[in-house]
């Protein structure tokens, strides 16, 4: 009994008053109460600047706690001293009536003696022995134990599974970005090409009309030398004082310098120097006449300008190139045809077999196994087994439409059921604004816009059907599968009705 009291005196001064129970790597404060070192840290938690002691109040500044490794060592030793000592002499007995605890409540989950079982605090309680009640809850925790034991097991294994999913999306995305990369990389390349070839272009066309206006420029200059000196000279012949010499030169004058009828050697002259300027201005226009705009002036006689080809390096010249880089997009975009071996009778395929719509009475033609006899759907000429493609399909104003992709097996008689599992890939509208992907369940599709022209992407091998609002290439839903069959672009016109008579269109691609 005395050890027992002893016992229990020590574990009270050894008992941290934050978590009631021995203390774990005890500290002391500068106001000498001691706490565990955790325990300690987690008041001081919320605190500012400035924390205090959780048992005075005491302010620390600098949250200052010095480890009491005394205090450990006594903690430590009391804890071998519980493990030697029998166990009811430290928590057995009942403090209050000091008889042993032998029975456990059930409603205050607290170990009583004998006494407290008849007292007015437990009246109308359950009781168990201590026997009985540690089995009792060992079997109800071992139960627990078991579930969580298998909710690990699941967790390992959900932990596995969503590490493999992280790899598979480091890889997906590390080879969705080179892809990325790539093209753009091609578009770059091209780019620069096109650049680089149009600036030499333009150096080229620059130096060929330079050389014809340099030209220019050198008999213009060579004129003018040679009209300032005729004017010079006529100048000084005109100024002669002496009239004597001045009419003496005037046959030299006449013929040199006046319009009237020339002859002798100097209209020879003047006859051949005329020629060779003639001469020269035809050959300068004959040369450059295709490379550079000409303007012709009187005193000048031909002046030489830029030409006409400078045009094209004006203008939409980045519209230009854009329409030039679709010889280098991958899938090139298809420029498919319907197939009207396909085409329900109450369908009319355009002569260049690029639109459908419904005709005014079922045309009388043969049945045959590819051709849908119930539903107003129509399949694609062109089929594919590999590859990456791509084809636009323009819906307008339709309220009611399919657009998709069908396996060469899927059922074409009677009713269609779309779906996966019937071979139709595909997303429809219903009443001019219920857009949804055929899946299992379906898929409500909510556009940003409503789109007016469908991009279909199918990539075979990667088991991928895209399909786009064209209007602005934003997704409206993929599906993935596995391809094993050749698959056909697939479409449904919709209802015959007034408000849906507009045909549908298959968009061809400039080359």
């Amino acid at each position: 009994m005395a050890a027992s009291k002893h016992v229990l005196t020590l574990s009270e001064d050894l008992t941290c008053s934050v978590c009631l129970s021995l203390f774990v790597e005890p500290v002391r404060l500068d106001c000498e109460h001691n706490f565990c070192k955790s325990c300690i840290q987690k008041c001081w938690e919320n605190q500012g600047e400035e924390v205090s002691c959780p048992e005075c109040r005491a302010v620390s500044p600098q949250r200052k706690c010095t480890s009491n490794r005394v205090l450990g060592n006594l903690c430590e030793k009391f804890r071998q001293l519980e493990l030697t000592l029998e166990p009811e002499a430290v928590v057995s007995r009942c403090e209050e009536h000091d008889e042993k605890l032998k029975l456990f409540c059930e409603d205050d989950h607290t170990l009583i003696c004998v006494i407290c079982r008849d007292s007015p605090a437990h009246s109308q309680h359950s009781f168990l022995p201590v026997a009985d009640a540690t089995r009792k809850y060992k079997d109800q925790l071992k139960l627990s134990l078991d579930s969580m034991e298998n909710e690990k097991k699941n967790q390992s294994e959900l932990k596995q599974q969503q590490k493999m999913k992280i790899s598979e999306l480091e890889k997906l995305t590390g080879s969705l970005a080179l892809g990325i990369s790539a093209q753009f990389a091609k578009i770059h390349r091209y780019l620069e090409d096109k650049e680089k070839h149009l600036i030499e272009k333009l150096r080229r066309q620059k130096e060929k009309d330079l050389r014809a206006m340099e030209e220019n420029l050198r008999r213009i200059e060579e004129e003018l030398a040679s009209l300032e000196e005729t004017i010079s000279n006529i100048s000084v012949d005109i100024k002669q004082q002496d009239n004597v010499s001045f009419l003496q030169e005037l046959k030299r004058l006449k013929e040199w310098y006046l319009d009237e009828e020339e002859d002798g050697e100097g209209a020879e002259r003047r006859e051949e120097d005329n020629n060779e300027k003639e001469v020269a201005w035809e050959d300068l226009e004959i040369e450059y006449s295709e490379a550079a705009g000409i303007e012709y002036g009187e005193a000048a006689g031909i002046l030489v300008s830029a030409g006409q080809k400078f045009a094209g390096f004006r203008g939409p010249l980045l519209y230009t190139v854009w329409k030039e880089m679709k010889q280098i997009i991958t899938p090139v975009p298809a420029s498919l045809t319907l197939d009207p071996n396909t085409a329900h009778r109450s369908l009319v395929v355009s002569e260049d077999r690029t639109s459908v719509t419904h005709g005014d009475t079922e045309l009388q033609i043969p049945d045959n196994p590819d051709r849908f006899d119930t539903c107003s759907c129509v399949l694609g000429s062109q089929g594919f087994t590999s590859g990456e493609h791509y084809w636009e399909v323009e819906v307008g104003d339709k309220i009611n439409w399919d657009v998709g992709v069908a396996r060469e097996s899927a059922n074409r008689k009677g009713g269609i059921t779309l779906g996966l599992d019937h071979g139709y890939w595909a997303v429809l509208l219903r009443n001019g604004n219920e857009y949804t992907a055929i899946e299992s369940p379906s898929v409500p599709l909510i556009p940003g816009a409503n789109p007016r022209t469908i991009g279909v992407f199918l990539d075979y091998e990667g088991g991928q059907v895209s399909f786009y609002n064209a209007d602005d290439m934003s997704v409206l839903h993929t599906f993935t599968d596995t391809f094993t069959e050749k698959l056909f672009p697939y479409f449904w016109i919709g209802f015959c009705a007034d408000e849906n008579a507009a045909p549908l269109k298959l968009r061809h691609f400039e080359p």
